[in-house]
Formats: structure tokens, sequence, C-alpha cells
């Protein structure tokens, strides 16, 4: 029983470490984006590179994110009828939809490292100022999907010991009015 526990910590912690990389990317992103404002409008010496870099890293953290989202319960839901459901089939719904999220992973982690390879071994670069290799923008792609796949079989492993998911219709309702709305 260690092994499978052990491959399930295995699993979080991968996720977790992509989800803090992704965290320090944010910071990056703010901390370039700050630069280039800084220099174009304070210093008039705009940058060629900040764009090119920030969006970079933009694909990174968006990628490297999703294993910890669903682990967390953050991948969007569709639940008007799931949640109607009685507790098996609400539990069967989360299954089919791992299976899903596992197929669409697998399926991207083949396409997108064959892209890859190929920008490998044409010397593919960015149409961009930096003209960087795309393969840069495309292994993100390749890890945060596999990072992903794991991260759903820990989940399909987990699923039969939880309790059915439940979907509160007050995690749904709109935002409350604000102060302006109020007063009309």
């Amino acid at each position: 029983m260690t092994a499978p526990r052990g491959a399930l910590r295995l699993a979080d912690g991968l996720s977790l470490i992509a989800a803090r990389l992704s965290e320090l990317g944010i910071v990056a992103m703010t901390v370039l984006l700050t630069y280039e404002v800084v220099a174009r409008y304070v210093f008039r010496a705009p940058t060629h590179w900040t764009s090119d870099v920030a969006t970079t890293v933009m694909i990174w953290l968006t990628f490297l994110a999703m294993g910890y989202c669903l682990r967390e319960g953050h991948m969007i839901r569709i639940t008007a009828v799931i949640g109607q459901l009685p507790p098996t089939g609400r539990k069967a719904a989360e299954a089919l939809s791992l299976i899903a999220i596992l197929l669409f992973s697998v399926f991207v982690l083949w396409v997108t490292s064959r892209a890859m390879m190929d920008s490998i071994a044409f010397g593919r670069r960015q149409p961009s100022m930096l003209r960087m290799p795309t393969w840069i923008a495309e292994l993100p792609i390749i890890l945060g999907f596999a990072i992903l796949a794991v991260q759903t079989l820990a989940e399909l492993i987990r699923l039969p010991g939880r309790p059915a998911p439940e979907f509160s219709s007050s995690a749904e309702q709109e935002l409350p009015p604000t102060d302006m709305e109020v007063r009309r």
C-alpha cells in the first residue's frame, strides 16, 4: 500500500512544484512589464525584448499550473446537470471527466512532442524581435500536460475512496451587488 501512496505524494509534489514555479513566473512577468513601462515612459528607451520574454513566461506559467489546478479542484465545471445527480452519478461523472482529461492530455503530449522535435530538427524560430527558438514555448505545453496526466491518474486512483463531489449552488452565485448598484 505504500507504493501507491508514495506515487500519489509524488504526483501531488510535482504539481505543487510546478505551481510554485508558475507563481514565480507571475512575479517575473510583473517585473519585466514594469521594467518596460519605466524604460519606455520614464527614460524614453523602450526595450525590444520584454514583450517576447513576458509572453514566453506567461506560456510557461499557464501550462505548468494545470496539474495543481486539477488537484485543488479549480478546473472549470458545468454542474447544472451533474449537480442534480445522486452521489453515484456524480462520482461516475467525475470519473468520466478525469478519463477525458487523461486521454486529452496523452493526445496533446503526443502531438506537441512531435511538433517540438520538428522545431528542434528544423531550427524553427519565433517570428518576433528576439527570434527565440520555438521549442522554448513548446516545452511548457509538454511539461504541463505531462504533469496534468500524472495528477489525473492520481485523482482517478483516489476517487473510489472519496465521497462523491458536492456542487454547492452558493459557490456559483453571482457576486454581491456593489455599493453603486445598491444605491440605485
